[in-house]
């Protein structure tokens, strides 16, 4: 590196001014060499086609007492100065031009090296502002300003103003205008959520689970009525009762649930899930040939008496929900219901009642934990907003 740029120097300081229209590899200069040498104070570097920061600092580096920055802003104010400007004509070759303070003018051009582009611009560049300070080689021209910087250019003209826009004239003011007093603004209420009060119909088969076992697993089937009320929330509340029964052997065994339930009803788009925890009183009977009889307790020869079942229950009711309206709903879907109940009496307290005929065959069991199996069908309509 040292050498090519020792080389570079040599160059320029033996190598007499060519004559014009013979090819060299550097410009023709003409007149004579300046008598005095001098220093430069401060530089501006205009750069094309070469990787401006990468020769800026290779500038500084072989020139470290010169302050250069780009060309741009405000002249130097230190004075000698001078513009370097560097461009790449070509891939393989490079133009230099320095112009002075006093407004002395240096062409030259150069050989790129391919894969040393900034080494050799920096080098030449170095070399030239150094035989420029000796008064080593002669002026390409004088009298030469140095050109402003491209932002100092003046701008181009703007598109012409957009002619003005025809005064406004207002409109007659409408009565509400006149009154000073706003026209209140109806809000469309038929899409907001609102409370709803349902009735339901459903059908169960009741299974019994678990012990004491009398008779089958069949703990009787029936259906019932319902009433529900849902909030804008989810929340629902219901009140509903039931009747169920079975016969068997020409005995047969009844029972009427009357139960309140609280929970949430789960609804995306046309899916509803009413989940409820309920508690219910479910008086019961018997009867022989359609009319009351009495049975006896399994392994007891007693006549029963009768206290109601006293017991909770879960019921998940997944449905389809068709809107037929905004105010008016349609859900029909399997219910399926866990719960149990028991007969409190004084002296045995809560317990699961079996019962058998004269003959003492267990044929029905009252209470204890069922598992109930339907279909429900429940009409909605949208309370009224206020």
């Amino acid at each position: 590196m040292l050498l090519a740029s020792t080389c570079a120097l040599v160059a320029l300081l033996v190598a007499p001014a060519a004559a014009p229209g013979v090819a060299s590899g550097m410009s023709p200069g003409t007149g004579d060499p300046a008598d005095e040498p001098q220093e430069f104070r401060a530089a501006r570097a205009d750069i094309t086609g070469f990787d401006e920061a990468a020769v800026l600092a290779a500038l500084r580096l072989r020139l470290p007492r010169l302050p250069i920055e780009r060309h741009g802003g405000a002249a130097p104010t230190a004075s000698p100065h001078l513009y370097l400007q560097l461009s790449r004509a070509a891939d393989d070759r490079g133009t230099i031009r320095v112009i002075t303070s006093d407004g002395r003018a240096y062409e030259r051009s150069f050989i790129i090296e391919i894969g040393q582009e900034v080494r050799v611009a920096a080098s030449t560049a170095a070399n030239l502002i150094f035989a420029v300070e000796q008064g080593a080689v002669t002026p390409d021209a004088e009298d030469v300003a140095i050109p402003p910087p491209a932002a100092a250019t003046a701008p181009e003209p703007g598109p012409p103003a957009p002619e003005p826009a025809p005064p406004h004239v207002e409109s007659p003011p409408t009565r509400s205008e006149t009154t000073g007093l706003k026209e209140p603004v109806r809000e469309d209420m038929s899409q907001k959520p609102r409370w709803e009060l349902g009735l339901g119909l459903h059908a169960a088969t009741v299974l019994g689970l678990g012990p004491p076992t009398y008779g089958g697993p069949l703990a009787g089937g029936g259906g019932g009525l319902g009433v529900e009320v849902r909030s804008p929330r989810g929340f629902a509340a219901a009140l509903e009762t039931r009747a169920i029964g079975q016969s068997e052997a020409g005995a047969g065994l009844g029972r009427l649930r009357v139960a309140i339930a609280a929970g949430y009803a789960l609804r995306r788009k046309s899916f509803e899930l009413p989940i409820l925890v309920g508690l219910a009183i479910e008086p019961w009977w018997i009867t022989r040939a359609g009319e009351q009889a009495p049975l006896l307790a399994a392994g007891d020869d007693d006549v029963l008496t009768r206290p109601p079942l006293l017991g909770g229950f879960l019921r998940l009711s997944p449905g389809w929900r068709a809107q037929p309206s905004p105010r008016l709903g349609l859900r029909v879907g399997p219910r399926i219901e866990l719960g149990g109940g028991f007969a409190i009496d004084h002296d045995d307290g809560a317990r699961v009642i079996g019962l058998a005929d004269t003959t003492g065959t267990p044929r029905f069991r009252v209470g204890g934990l069922e598992l109930s199996l339907g279909v429900e069908l429940a009409l909605q309509f949208g309370l009224p907003s206020r």
